[in-house]
């Protein structure tokens, strides 16, 4: 028999992963995953610069490379991310197997069992995959239009140490939160570094899609406006270039960094110098101000033909939101419904989300659901969204509670 950590206990698979599973039939239209749209991938540059590299380049993109990761791209990274105002040095930054890799080194680097870590509700499913591997409380922080409660957040870092949990991460996704699609107003953003420097505590803040804004203003990022060193950033290359070369970064506090790279070197050496090395090529010679250009109009796109197909085809009992940028729309439907359990009925109408309890680290929220615009078409979102009117009014009408269209 087996005998696993006492820690895997509490491990649980990703809801959407498994869900993957069941949606790549051909006639099943997704709004499930949060896949980028391979349209929107370089890959006449991705194919000329790799062959180059291979090529010509053979000791620096086929041969090991440091832990903290290609001197080059992390230089690259001190401009990319000045220009959004996070002034880090070359040694503050650990490039990383995707984004999802830097919460695994957070968990292993600050948390022990019991420890609090202050997360929204909903959040982001993989850092609460990532976290829970090392045992902590989470405490759930409710959201408002504009970001966290912070009141709700001040009482529940009281009443954490009250109960013995040594608070020691608040984690955030300020820009077109996943999988709320919300953003943080620059008030709670300052306010969000007051609490963090009152308590003691670091924030990590994670920015997959702060470059996928459709419309409104950028606000700064938490990192720009942190003047006291506790903002860990998590970034990844996986939005903006493609999701399969699983290049992210890390940045943060010179102590921080060197904790990371430590542990980063029994988790897996370094990461692939290949793909750390079309990064480099891509932040260096491709025409960034026009690709982020291209991209947010080609999402703009679909995420109005969501915005527009919820609006003709789902209850008017239902409520979504209305992001300005990111891969997602989140809907919440009457209380009552239970989105898991009506999952089974969209499939048989061939349409798929994902149930939104799983992203509530309390296991709140059975009737919300994240949907996806990014990788389906204008039609099949239109198409796909009537089928799923059509399969919330079915099981409301099962519940007795009927839609008024």
């Amino acid at each position: 028999m087996l005998r696993f950590a006492e820690r895997t206990k509490g491990a649980k698979r990703s809801a959407i992963r498994e869900l993957l599973k069941y949606t790549e039939q051909p006639d099943v239209i997704s709004f499930a995953g949060g896949l980028p749209d391979p349209a929107t991938f370089p890959l006449e540059f991705l194919a000329r610069v790799a062959q180059e590299e291979i090529l010509h380049n053979a000791v620096k993109s086929l041969q090991y490379t440091t832990t903290e990761g290609k001197r080059p791209l992390r230089q690259a990274l001190t401009r990319f991310l000045a220009e959004e105002g996070i002034h880090a040095t070359m040694d503050q930054i650990v490039i990383t197997n995707g984004s999802q890799q830097g919460l695994d080194l957070l968990g292993r680097a600050f948390l022990d069992p019991g420890d609090a870590v202050f997360v929204s509700l909903p959040t982001y499913l993989g850092a609460l995959q990532a976290f829970r591997a090392y045992q902590p409380t989470l405490v759930g922080i409710p959201l408002e239009k504009d970001g966290m409660d912070l009141e709700f957040l001040r009482r529940a870092i009281r009443e954490a140490r009250r109960a013995g949990h040594e608070p020691k991460l608040i984690y955030v996704i300020p820009d077109f939160q996943n999988p709320t699609g919300l953003t943080w107003s620059e008030e709670k953003r300052r306010e969000l570094l007051e609490i963090a420097g009152e308590e003691d505590l670091l924030v990590v803040e994670d920015i997959p899609y702060r470059w996928l804004r459709y419309k409104g203003e950028p606000i700064p990022t938490v990192a720009s406006l942190d003047r006291e060193g506790r903002v860990i950033v998590l970034l990844t290359f996986s939005k903006i270039l493609a999701a399969g070369l699983r290049v992210g970064a890390l940045v943060g506090p010179q102590e921080a960094v060197n904790m990371v790279v430590t542990l980063k070197q029994g988790a897996d050496l370094c990461g692939p110098s290949l793909t750390q090395r079309l990064a480099v090529r891509f932040l260096t010679e491709y025409d960034l101000k026009r690709h982020f250009a291209f991209l947010c109009q080609h999402y703009r796109v679909k995420l109005e033909a969501m915005l527009a197909a919820l609006e003709r085809h789902m209850p008017e009992e239902a409520e979504w939101t209305r992001p300005e940028g990111g891969l997602f729309v989140w809907v919440t439907l009457p209380e009552g419904v239970d989105t898991t359990k009506m999952l089974e009925r969209a499939l048989a109408h061939k349409v798929a989300y994902v149930p939104g309890q799983p992203f509530f680290a309390d296991s709140s929220g059975p009737n919300t659901m994240r949907l996806s615009f990014a990788l389906a078409s204008v039609e099949e979102i239109e198409e796909g969204i009537r089928r799923l009117g059509k399969v919330v009014a079915e099981e409301m009408a099962a519940l007795s509670l009927a839609p008024r269209r």
